[in-house]
Parts: C-alpha cells; structure tokens; sequence
C-alpha cells in the first residue's frame, strides 16, 4: 500500500473514531439528563421548634434540599431531618421560602421563586 494511501485511511479511520466518540458522549449525556432528578436547594431560618419526621428540630438556620420524592433538612452540611414528600402547583410564585407548621409539625415548604411546594407526606 503506497505511503498516500496509508495516511488516507489513516485519516478516515481517526475521523470515524472522533465521531463514534462525539455520538456517544451525546446519547450517554441525553441518557443522564433524563434520569437526573431536580433538586430545589435553599436555606430559612425556623423561628420556633417543629418536627419533621419525628424528628424535632430546634429554631435556628437550615439549608434545606427537596428532590422528587424527599426533603431534607441541614445543619453544618448534616443531615438533621427528611420527611417523604409530594410535589404540589402554587398559584403564583412564591414571594419567600417558608415553612406551614400544624401544632408543630412542618406539612409543606415553599419556595422563593418557584411556581411548586411540597407537601410532606410521612
């Protein structure tokens, strides 16, 4: 095979390479968007104790993470409390991220900005 030949082929065979590659990265990139859950993250101040699945939090500063199916409540990057909650439409945007308690028990979270809250379901 002449030397002009070789580095055509060699060409080609690099070219199919960078694009099997390019096709991949994209589809395995597709794949994880879909399955990725969302996740709302946001920090409030609780100003009096409440509970969140059994477990009793104290007043204070949280970060609090809420995916498809859970919330969660941080303390330091800890994890203090998590309840199982489910995923509600609100009217309007939220003004600010706030907490509903019922005797002292937390049942929904909304959030600054966002059109969804959740419920707590435990």
């Amino acid at each position: 095979m002449s030397r002009s030949k070789m580095n055509g082929l060699l060409t080609i065979l690099a070219a199919l390479a960078l694009a099997l590659s390019i096709a991949s990265h994209a589809t395995a990139a597709k794949d994880a968007k879909s399955t990725v859950t969302p996740i709302v993250k946001t920090d409030l101040r609780l100003l009096s104790p409440a509970t969140l699945g059994g477990t009793d939090l104290k007043p204070g500063e949280y970060s609090v993470t809420a995916n498809d199916t859970h919330a969660k409540f941080l303390k330091n990057g800890k994890v203090i409390a998590e309840a199982s909650v489910q995923w509600k439409d609100e009217s309007a945007k939220a003004q600010s991220t706030a907490v509903v308690v019922d005797g002292n028990q937390i049942k929904e979270i909304h959030f600054s900005g966002k059109m969804k809250y959740v419920e707590i379901t435990q």
